[in-house]
Formats: structure tokens, C-alpha cells, sequence
């Protein structure tokens, strides 16, 4: 590929990138005026103090706590306690039901909504909860997510009803919903436990705060799309508005609805884990104490049993949604492949094993047949006293799902054994396994292996002195004004001057809150997470993308790195790098990872072929191929990556402090230790705001790039 002349090159920079187009050169030169200014007074300049003395933001949402305790306690303290009921009456119906039957009734479900392969790994996932001696944890974390999740879905669905009846509600609703996607999870512990009290309640209701904005979102998204036809017609034959709602606009808006609820139990998960740290017990309680001992092979079954219970949890509800019952059939005239892969139909033993599996299928579908109608029938005729239509359609519901049916049978009589025939004893021991022996033993070679040890001390080295120290001391050491105007500058080329005013607003907020300091340090770290992010994820993202074998292998370790709880990383890396702020950087890396490495994969994979071939036509080698055509092709698809990575770092800003992080993650984590509210809410808004800057910077990046190369 021929090169271009050094002033095409330059011009072709300028024209794509808007912070220097169009006039944008006046933001480069308030950039060196202002830098040259800084260098004449070598100042550091914090935010000046006798202004954020006159706004004390802590003290008035203490006082405004303090008003709704005086008034209002009464009926949180009521709603505890109803709450309270439902919690402990599930958890220990969850507890003393026979460990069989909560596996069949987990895993008929996934059976019959997302075939024999979600049922295989259900049954898996539920059995290991019980051979690493974990049952009745995660039976507490089950429990709570029960109750919650259907607390949120419940409010969910009728606050999204309600927005979209109205755009007046919706407009007044959504900012509220942006917050509490935003905010960080620690920042509803501290209100949950002044209003509602330690415990099973205040974590349930802090998880219906944190999870019910999807199952609002979705639900409102749903009706409002509902084709205008529908609505119509429903109304030429004189339906009412309820009639309309629930006939029409509800049964047509139920996949949006059901994703909405999928997006609900996600959230609600990752909450139940961290309210532990409120007396909420569980799986989350077995990680924490993990931590305090540092076990790493504690902390890995704890993590497992929560990564499991979240994909059988993601994958059930996403089979639900899509009401897929169990076969995958490509095309109608070839054998129905339930277990392995349907591409793997030519190959002679797949199909062997496969028609043994069809078979058994097929026997099961028989009897199971003959027991709904049997079951439906009765049903249907009690059913019937209540209406005629509702015995009919109770019937046929029925007589369309077999397989839950049986499952119910079979659940009836793993009761009627355990009650009348011979109790159902405990998961047997001889059946259990222990990850903890083989893990704590290989991490306490790691951790005297000399060349390991040098290995982490150069990285940490690394990282202290070439990212967090430079980065630190660069934004903490620079004037509050210069900071100010470098960002408003910035967002203005690079978004809109709206977006500029915005963002020193919420600069100017951290400053009048007296946390100006630690938002810069915070700002810091978090650049240097996602930078090494970027440095380590990209080229991992190459190579996977030209290597699908390196891709086999990265897609599972990825998925458990999404899914891994995240103080599950703190474990293994407090061991191995200390408690510093620099392993606060590395975990945050850690976790920040998976975003960059898929969306690199996912932009180079669905580049056109063509570009392959114009390259080749123009004598590129590979190397240059991929640096001056494949990657700036990928870029928009690897800098939406960068963007998920940026909000996974500020996440896991209130995480960090576990392990010796600072910043507002440390104000958040030490305003929960002494229930301070007010703190708690200021320094997780200055999270949120900071989270939202770079969010919305970044996804302007993305569009630029997306213009700029024509797509």
C-alpha cells in the first residue's frame, strides 16, 4: 500500500476527527494557552474551599432522612416485616424441601422451554450447589431472589404500564430510572438498613430499588410498540381501555416484557450477592468470608455456585421469552437433533446418539401425554366452576405443556415418599467434591514460586509507576479551572455544548460536595483500569479473531469473568499483589477485560470480505492490512467496547475498597460502614456523574469514528 503524502495524511486526521475539525483548532489553542499559564504559575490549585463550605450537601439529605425516619418509619418498619414474613416462610420451605425436588423443579422447566441441553446443564449447575456443601446458602440467596424478583416485577410492569399511558409520566420517570441504574449497588445498602433494618428485608427491598428499571423500561418499550393497527381495530370493535390494555397491547408487548424480566433477575442477583454485607447471608456471605480468610478455593465454590445460579437464571428466562420447546429443527424433513449440535447431523455417531435420545423423548412425551389429559381434565372441571372459558383454557394450557405437567407429578411424589415412605436424607456426603484443597494448594506455590513473585512485583511496578502515579498526580495536581475547561472543551468537539455544559456541571457538583480531590483520583484510576484494559484486551481480540481455537477456548473464561461475582477477583489478587490501590487497579482490570476482547473479536469478524481483497489488490501484507484497514474498519465496534469497559471500572469503583482502593468507592464503602446516608449518596452521585461523562464522551467517539469512516 503506497504511502500518502505527510500533508494528505495530516488532513485526512484533522477532517475525521471533530475535536480538530471544523474550527476545532481554537480548542487546541485554549489547550496550550492554558497549559502555558499552568507551567508560568506551577499551581496546584484544589477546589477553593470557602465556596464548597456554603453547600453542605451531606448534612441536608441526612436532614431530609432524618424527617422521613420521623414520619415515615412506621410504615417502612411494616412493610419489614410482611416482607420479612415471605422471606423467611420461602427460605425455609426452600430448606426443608427434599433436594430432589428443587432440582426437578428447576430443571423441567428449563427441560421444556429451552430443551435437553438447558436441562442438562440445570440439573448440573443445581447438583453442584449441594456437592461443594453449599445448599442451604444458596437456598437463602434462591429465597431472596424470589421474593425481590417478584416484588420488582410486580411494580415493575405497573409503573411501566403507567408510562406508557402517558408521556407526561414517562418524562418524569425516566430520569429517575437513569439514576438508579446508576448509582452505585453499596448506595441503597445505607438507606435500606436505616429504614427497613438489618437483614433479609432492607436487602430485599434495596434489590427491588436496584433491579425494577429494566422490568419498568422494557415494559413501557413493549406496549408503546404495539403496532398502531392493533390498537385501532381493537377499538373499532369497541373494546375499552382496560379492554385494550390487557387483551391487545400486554399479550403483544409480553417478549419485550419478558426480557425486561430476564434483565430484572440479572440485576437482582448481582445485589443479593453484595447484601451480605447487611446480614443478608447466603452465597454472598460464603464469598465474604472467603475473603476475610483469603481462601481462594472458598471464594472459587462460592463464585461458582453464583455464576451458575446466574446463567441458569439467564438462559431459563431467555428460553421462556422465546417460548422455544425444546427441539432445535433446521429444516422440518430432518431428525431433530435435542442434545448435540444440529450441524453435526451428517456425522453417523451424533445420529446414533441422537435417535437413542428421540426415542426416550418420545416415550416420555407418551406418557406424560396421557397424564395431562388425565390431570387436565380434573383440573379443567374445578376450573370450570369459576366460568366455563376459564375450566376450557386451563384445560388447554395444560394439555400445551406435558412436560410441566409430569414435573409436577414427579415433584408431588418426591413429596409423598419423603412424607409417608422413608424421609429423603441430605445430599450424601460420598457424592460431594471440594475445590478448595487443589486451588489453596496451587495458590500457595503460586505465591512462593520466585519467578511468579517477580513477575507480580514488576507488573505492579508497572503499573504504579507508567499508569496510576503519573495519572494521580497529573489530575490531582492540576488546577480545578484547568480541569474544568479541558473537559468542556473536549465534550463540546467531540458531542454538543449542551453536553459541555453538563458535564462542568457535574465537575462543578464533586467540588462543591468537598470531594473534588478524590473524584480526580477516581478519575484516574479508572483511566488507568480501562487504559490496560485496552492495552492487554485488543491485541488478545487480534488474535482471537484470526484464531478460532484461541476464540474456543477465550468464550467460557470470558463468560465466567462476566458472570464471577466481583469480589470473587479480590481474593486471588490480594494474595498475589497486597492491599494497595494498585491491586484495587488490577481487579478493576480484571473485570473491565471482557468487553474489549469480545467487541474486538465481534468488529474485525464482520468486516465485509471485500476488504480483504482490496488490500490484497493493493500488495498489503497481513500486518498492514490489519493496522491501516481492519482495525480502523473495527474501531467503532472496539471503541463501544472500551465504553462497556468504562462502566464495568467505575462499578467496581465501590468494590476496591476491600482491598486498599481510595477515591469515592473508599467514601461510599466507609459511608455504609457507619451508616451515613448523606456521604453515601454524595460520593455514589459523583460516581454516577463521573460514570455518565465518560459513558456518553465515549459513545460520542463511537459515532465520530462511525462518520467518519462512512457507516
Amino acid at each position: 500500500m503506497s504511502a500518502q503524502p505527510v500533508s494528505v495524511s495530516v488532513k485526512k486526521f484533522v477532517t475525521s476527527h471533530p475535536i480538530l475539525a471544523s474550527g476545532g483548532w481554537f480548542a487546541v489553542a485554549a489547550f496550550v494557552v492554558s497549559l502555558v499559564v499552568w507551567a508560568l504559575v506551577h499551581g496546584q490549585y484544589a477546589f477553593p474551599k470557602e465556596i464548597s463550605d456554603k453547600f453542605h450537601f451531606v448534612d441536608w439529605i441526612n436532614s431530609a432522612e432524618d424527617w422521613l425516619e420521623a414520619n415515615f418509619r412506621w410504615l417502612t418498619r411494616a412493610i419489614a416485616d410482611y416482607i420479612r414474613v415471605a422471606l423467611e416462610a420461602v427460605e425455609v420451605f426452600l430448606w426443608e424441601a427434599p433436594w430432589p425436588a428443587v432440582v426437578v423443579a428447576l430443571t423441567i422447566p428449563a427441560l421444556v422451554y429451552g430443551g435437553l441441553g438447558l436441562a442438562i446443564f440445570t440439573m448440573m449447575g443445581v447438583l453442584f450447589w449441594a456437592a461443594v456443601n453449599m445448599w442451604d446458602s444458596a437456598m437463602s440467596t434462591l429465597a431472596l431472589m424470589l421474593v425481590s424478583v417478584a416484588i420488582s416485577v410486580v411494580l415493575g410492569i405497573a409503573v411501566g404500564v403507567w408510562t406508557s399511558q402517558s408521556d407526561r409520566v414517562d418524562a418524569a420517570v425516566k430520569p429517575i430510572l437513569d439514576t438508579m441504574q446508576t448509582m452505585p449497588s453499596f448506595v441503597y445498602l445505607i438507606p435500606a438498613i436505616f429504614f427497613f433494618g438489618i437483614g433479609g428485608p432492607s436487602a430485599a427491598l434495596a434489590i427491588v430499588i436496584y433491579a425494577m428499571p429494566p422490568a419498568v423500561r422494557l415494559t413501557n418499550l413493549g406496549i408503546r410498540q404495539v403496532s398502531e393497527n392493533s390498537v385501532e381495530a381493537a377499538r373499532s370493535f369497541g373494546s375499552t381501555r382496560w379492554q385494550l390494555l390487557f387483551k391487545v397491547q400486554l399479550p403483544q408487548a409480553l417478549p419485550s416484557i419478558m426480557m425486561g424480566i430476564n434483565q430484572t433477575i440479572m440485576m437482582a442477583l448481582g445485589l443479593a450477592v453484595l447484601a451480605t454485607f447487611i446480614g443478608a447471608g447466603g452465597l454472598g456471605e460464603e464469598v465474604w468470608k472467603a475473603l476475610q480468610r483469603l481462601r481462594v478455593g472458598w471464594s472459587l465454590e462460592g463464585g461458582l455456585s453464583i455464576v451458575f445460579m446466574a446463567i441458569i437464571f439467564d438462559r431459563l428466562s431467555l428460553a421462556m421469552s422465546a417460548q422455544n420447546h425444546g427441539g432445535r429443527i433446521v429444516d422440518p424433513s430432518q431428525m431433530t437433533f435435542r442434545l448435540l449440535p444440529q450441524r453435526w447431523l451428517h456425522w453417523q455417531p451424533a445420529r446414533i446418539v441422537e435417535t437413542g435420545i428421540n426415542a426416550i423423548w418420545d416415550a416420555v412425551a407418551a406418557v406424560s401425554t396421557a397424564l395431562t389429559r388425565a390431570i387436565a381434565g380434573g383440573l379443567g372441571a374445578i376450573a370450570g366452576l369459576a366460568g366455563p372459558e376459564r375450566g376450557a383454557n386451563l384445560k388447554l394450557w395444560l394439555k400445551e405443556r406435558p412436560g410441566l405437567v409430569i414435573g409436577l407429578f414427579i415433584i408431588l411424589a418426591i413429596y409423598a415418599w419423603d412424607a409417608w415412605v422413608s424421609p429423603i436424607p441430605n445430599y450424601p456426603r460420598d457424592w460431594r467434591i471440594s475445590l478448595r484443597g487443589p486451588v489453596d494448594d496451587a495458590v500457595q506455590w503460586l505465591a512462593v514460586e520466585p519467578t511468579f513473585i517477580a513477575f507480580t512485583k514488576g507488573f505492579k511496578a508497572i503499573i504504579y509507576l507508567y499508569a496510576l502515579n503519573p495519572l494521580d498526580k497529573f489530575f490531582v495536581g492540576l488546577p480545578w479551572w484547568y480541569v474544568m475547561v479541558a473537559f468542556f472543551f473536549i465534550c463540546w468537539r467531540s458531542a454538543s455544548l449542551s453536553f459541555a455544559l453538563v458535564v462542568v456541571a457535574s465537575l462543578a457538583f464533586t467540588g462543591l460536595a468537598g470531594l473534588w480531590d478524590v473524584t480526580m483520583y477516581t478519575l484516574a484510576a479508572t483511566i488507568a483500569s480501562v487504559a490496560i484494559s485496552v492495552i492487554i484486551g485488543v491485541p488478545l481480540g487480534v488474535a482471537a479473531a484470526y484464531s478460532r481455537t484461541l476464540d474456543a477456548i477465550l468464550r467460557p473464561v470470558l463468560d465466567a469473568m462476566q458472570t464471577m461475582p466481583t469480589f470473587v477477583y479480590l481474593i486471588p489478587v490480594l494474595m498475589f499483589f497486597g492491599g494497595n490501590p494498585v491491586t484495587a487497579v488490577i481487579a478493576t482490570v480484571i473485570y473491565a477485560l471482557p468487553p474489549v476482547i469480545r467487541m474486538t473479536i465481534l468488529g474485525l469478524r464482520q468486516l465485509p470480505e471485500e476488504i480483504d481483497e482490496v488490500s490484497d489488490a493493493f500488495g498489503s501484507n497481513k500486518l498492514q492490512a490489519l493496522f491501516k484497514v481492519r482495525l480502523p474498519m473495527a474501531s467503532p465496534s472496539i471503541m463501544l467496547g472500551v465504553n462497556q469497559s468504562v462502566v464495568m471500572a467505575f462499578a467496581m469503583q465501590v468494590i476496591t475498597p476491600l482491598v486498599a482502593g481510595l477515591g469515592l468507592g473508599k467514601e461510599v464503602f466507609h459511608a455504609m460502614n457507619v451508616a451515613d446516608t448523606g456521604r453515601g449518596v454524595v460520593a455514589g452521585s459523583g460516581i454516577v456523574l463521573l460514570a455518565i461523562v465518560l459513558d456518553r464522551l465515549t459513545q460520542a467517539w463511537t459515532k465520530n469514528q462511525r462518520i467518519a469512516l462512512g457507516l
